[in-house]
């Protein structure tokens, strides 16, 4: 019987974790360049067309299945899966970061560490699709019994290997063993009898759900309980993935052009991790069968020059800098948001700068012949109450946040000093436009535990698990820094920047800022907003779309939106 290969790094012996029958890797053969491998690139052709191979990429994002499984299952039987699944969550639910996995070069990652994926998603042109850890629950074992969890080669050859599996492996027991207290929790908080739900225009509960308003609203009391019940576990899962290590085992999909996998692959390839290299190399090889001559380069002389100027130059200034300069690193500041930098900073009146610049480059853009600076100029000449006019008649009336002001916003930039737990840094990084760099995963910046924690009673065992993450974090550190990374947990605290123009700010902050996402970064993008808000109340006055309120079950409206969603396809409405 044929077999997918699980494979940690070339010096790792494999694990053999799915198989398939004759027929079904014979399938798998038609669309996929390595069936025995977890790193696979797709074929678009005969047998798979775009819409099918975005589709089936963003579905890593709500389901344990691999992508291997998930083409059998779903995509195989159905050849109008693609078309089917992008009409009805991209039309339907608005779920903007799927649409980008239907073009480019569509590829799998599975079973790969989330450290090698942030290492994957730091570069800034392509589009990414990772398992969710706010809607999958990361409880599967491999056939060793242990979780998923990666096992660094140096790591494993160091004399703390026992001790890391040992961790990792009661890391995962305490994060599916708390699971369900949480839910229980949540549920006693917030009990369903209780709630009120937002349908459409109305509001109402389950009391309230006759025949005829069932009708009315498209909505049913078993649709609500669903709704409530997947809100409920989110939610859950939002607090507890704090137990998760970087180490746990994800799948991620990617779709890029050949130019921008150039790039990643050569510094994936000038990592000191030797997971990030065997991926970059794996990647490789499967894009030699489909584009050859687009990706040559990486394995002639240019790339492997190119692959050692990185290594050198990222060696010699890391060492430079730590030579000259020793900071103790802080505890930092939960959702913390600074604002470093900002157009106009030293300007008397910075609001009034932005306007300038605004309003001059809406003239330059709606002009015959001026200059910037002649556009700019006219505007400082003007009263803010008619630069504000001009802004305001640019911006239009935005019926929903899709609205987005226009490119003179990209004028204005702020840089963000952030600080905040690993897992809000996690769903921030995927936002590609604006330049973020992070500083490593650490426990040096401490952790916080959750008042959710306290009351539940499991507390002592996060505390303690914490402390034995520090512990060997820092025996590791000492000769393995990178690989040290693996055991930090989502629930430690991580610094990053940001640098973003006002046109980015819209839409990270109203998109970020709604009930539907984690609330650890709705508190930070309503700080942004904020910070912003401070400086330049007219970039502010625009942004119609914040939500500057607080919501436990954030995901329940979204959840009874998708029910009702489904309710309609599948009436035929």
């Amino acid at each position: 019987m044929p077999v997918s290969v699980l494979r940690f790094s070339e010096n790792a012996d494999p694990l053999y974790i799915e198989s398939f029958t004759d027929e079904e890797s014979a399938e798998l053969k038609k669309v996929i360049t390595n069936p025995e491998s977890n790193i696979f690139a797709w074929k678009i052709g005969d047998n798979l067309n775009p819409e099918q191979a975005g589709a089936l990429l963003s579905r890593y994002s709500r389901t344990a299945l691999t992508g291997k499984k998930l083409f059998l299952k779903e995509f195989l039987p159905n050849k109008n899966r693609g078309r089917e699944f992008f009409e009805s969550w991209l039309v339907d639910y608005g779920d903007d970061s799927i649409q980008e996995m239907a073009g480019g070069i569509p590829l799998s990652c599975e079973f790969v560490s989330n450290l090698a994926v942030k290492e994957i998603e730091d570069n800034r042109i392509g589009s990414y699709i990772e398992k969710s850890s706010r809607y999958v629950f990361f409880d599967k074992k491999l056939p060793d019994n242990e979780y998923m969890f990666y096992k660094d080669p140096d790591i494993m050859a160091s004399r703390y290997a026992d001790e890391y599996v040992s961790l990792l492996h009661s890391l995962f027991e305490s994060y599916v063993r708390n699971t369900p207290l949480m839910i229980k929790y949540i549920k006693e908080k917030n009990p369903f009898e209780s709630q009120s739900f937002r349908v459409g225009d109305s509001t109402l509960k389950v009391s309230e759900l006759d025949k005829e308003a069932e009708e009315r609203h498209g909505v049913s009391a078993a649709d609500l309980e669903r709704s409530y019940e997947n809100a409920v576990k989110a939610n859950a899962l939002d607090f507890v993935r704090d137990y998760l290590p970087m180490a746990t085992l994800t799948h991620v999909g990617i779709s890029m052009n050949a130019r921008s996998y150039d790039g990643m692959l050569n510094k994936m390839m000038a990592s000191p991790l030797a997971e990030a290299r065997w991926i970059a190399g794996s990647i490789h090889k499967e894009l030699e069968k489909l584009v050859p001559s687009l990706v040559k380069r990486i394995g002639e002389k240019h790339g492997i020059e190119y692959r050692k100027f990185l290594s050198e130059k990222n060696a010699e200034i890391r060492d430079y800098i730590r030579s000259i300069s020793k900071p103790e690193a802080k505890k930092a500041v939960p959702n913390g948001v600074a604002l470093a930098d900002f157009t106009g900073k030293e300007d008397k009146d910075p609001n009034g700068k932005a306007q300038a610049i605004l309003a001059g480059m809406i003239i330059y853009r709606f002009s015959d012949g001026n200059s910037v600076s002649q556009s700019i100029e006219a505007a400082r000449s003007m009263s803010s109450e008619e630069r504000e006019a001009i802004i305001a008649k640019y911006t239009g009336r935005r019926g929903n946040r899709r609205h987005k002001p226009g490119r003179a916003f990209e004028n204005i930039e702020y840089l963000f000093d952030l600080s905040g737990r690993v897992g809000i840094y996690r769903d921030i990084q995927r936002h590609r436009i604006g330049t973020q760099e992070r500083q490593n995963f650490t426990v040096k910046l401490g952790y916080d535990t959750r008042k959710e924690y306290i009351e539940i009673g499991i507390e002592d065992d996060y505390e303690s698990k914490m402390k034995e993450v520090i512990a060997l974090f820092n025996k590791l550190s000492e000769k393995l820094p990178y690989q040290a990374q693996y055991v930090v947990t989502y629930g430690f605290y991580i610094n990053w920047y940001y640098r973003m123009n006002a046109r980015e700010l819209f839409h990270l902050c109203e998109l970020r800022s709604g009930f539907g996402g984690h609330p650890d970064y709705r508190k930070m993008a309503q700080e942004m907003y904020f910070r912003v808000k401070d400086v330049h109340p007219t970039v502010a006055s625009h942004m119609h779309f914040m939500n500057l309120q607080d919501k436990q079950l954030g995901r329940l409206e979204s959840e009874i939106r998708i029910a009702q969603k489904k309710k309609a396809l599948s009436s035929g409405a």
